[in-house]
């Protein structure tokens, strides 16, 4: 089992990192030679240990980790082949219908517009 610090962190994370490392800074704590190794050591960090290392010596504000990352709001359907392709064509269908217009001079080709994405939708479920 691994502890807290082995969980493996994210952009947002870094960037509150980042952001705390400033008002730091600003605030007269980190000289600038300190302030760019740290931003540095943030940028890369890849653990949360390896970001709570870099407020060892410093007082509040400091980056807070989630207690609970897998509760994280994850999107509620992950895209398949089949919704990236019922997406597609729901997206084209104004376009396959101005062109079948453009070609054939029928308003009838612009109906394609609402068949495609009848079609679309059914592809999706």
């Amino acid at each position: 089992m691994t502890g807290d610090g082995d969980i493996r962190i994210g952009t947002r994370e870094r960037d509150d990192a980042l952001a705390a490392l400033a008002v730091h800074h600003e605030a007269g704590r980190l000289d600038a030679f300190d302030y760019e190794d740290r931003r540095g050591r943030a940028r890369d960090a890849v653990t949360r240990s390896d970001v709570t290392a870099l407020f060892v010596d410093l007082p509040e504000p400091r980056p807070r980790f989630e207690a609970d990352p897998a509760r994280r709001n994850l999107p509620a359907r992950v895209p398949t082949p089949r919704r990236r392709l019922s997406t597609t064509l729901s997206a084209l269908a104004p376009f396959i219908g101005l062109a079948a217009f453009a070609l054939t001079r029928s308003w009838l080709a612009l109906l394609l517009i609402p068949a495609i994405a009848i079609l679309a939708k059914n592809l999706e479920d």
